[in-house]
């Protein structure tokens, strides 16, 4: 049985291997992360909580190089106020109402939303074991009425039982009217505790979106995507 806790706050997939957590010291490590809009004072941050149970909760909140200069941070991800994993590559939407915990045979997954621009934005997901390791899973887009239409993240999108979530990004319009970008698309399953791509549900949305399902869609010059006819309306 799956229960899903929301945040308190108001996918092609970009890494399908799963990466457990990398012990980084912030005050040594790179400076990899910068704001889309450059904010030195930054006042519309404050830290996101969200409550798995009625002791426990996960803190997000930013770790920061140079207090003059908010422009360069890396994302602490804490449980019970110890940290337990530094991301050093997202900027997460503190805000979203697609940031939440589902606590799923005995692991805790971890879901936020990303800044994706000029992209749509995307979700990335995490699982928390019981020893607090953390193992970051995959980068997905999601749709929903305000991110190219379709069916809102973390609902039984194609009815088989279980949450899904997914889509489509935005691609390129190509010059001859004809013609379309092949445009793939990327959807998970969160199943027993797991994450993982429904490769059923994507080739059913691939087919529905450009008429046609393509398992090898990169053009000779191995970028996304090939040029196809444009599938009848």
């Amino acid at each position: 049985m799956i229960f899903i806790l929301v945040s308190l706050c108001s996918i092609a997939c970009r890494n399908p291997k799963p990466t457990e957590q990398v012990k980084i010291n912030p005050i040594s490590s790179a400076i990899n992360n910068k704001l889309p809009d450059s904010n030195k004072i930054d006042t519309a941050y404050s830290p996101l909580t969200i409550k798995i149970d009625r002791k426990d909760s996960i803190r997000i909140s930013r770790v920061y190089f140079n207090s003059k200069n908010h422009d360069y941070y890396h994302e602490a991800i804490s449980l019970n106020g110890k940290q337990i994993y530094l991301d050093t590559t997202h900027y997460f939407i503190y805000k979203s109402k697609y940031n939440r915990v589902i606590k799923s045979n005995d692991k805790l997954l971890l879901f936020l939303e990303n800044d994706g621009r000029p992209n749509f934005n995307y979700i990335t997901a995490y699982s928390i074991a019981k020893d607090n390791k953390v193992m970051f899973i995959a980068d997905c887009v999601y749709n929903d009425k305000n991110q190219g239409g379709g069916p809102v993240p973390f609902t039984d999108i194609d009815h088989d039982g279980v949450l899904e979530y997914g889509g489509f990004d935005l691609i390129e319009i190509p010059e001859h009217p004809d013609s379309i970008y092949y445009n793939p698309s990327e959807f998970y399953e969160i199943r027993n505790g797991t994450v993982k791509f429904d490769s059923l549900l994507a080739k059913k949305a691939d087919i529905r979106k450009n008429g046609v399902y393509l398992s090898h869609f990169m053009n000779k010059d191995g970028n996304c995507c090939k040029l196809i006819k444009k599938p009848k309306q």
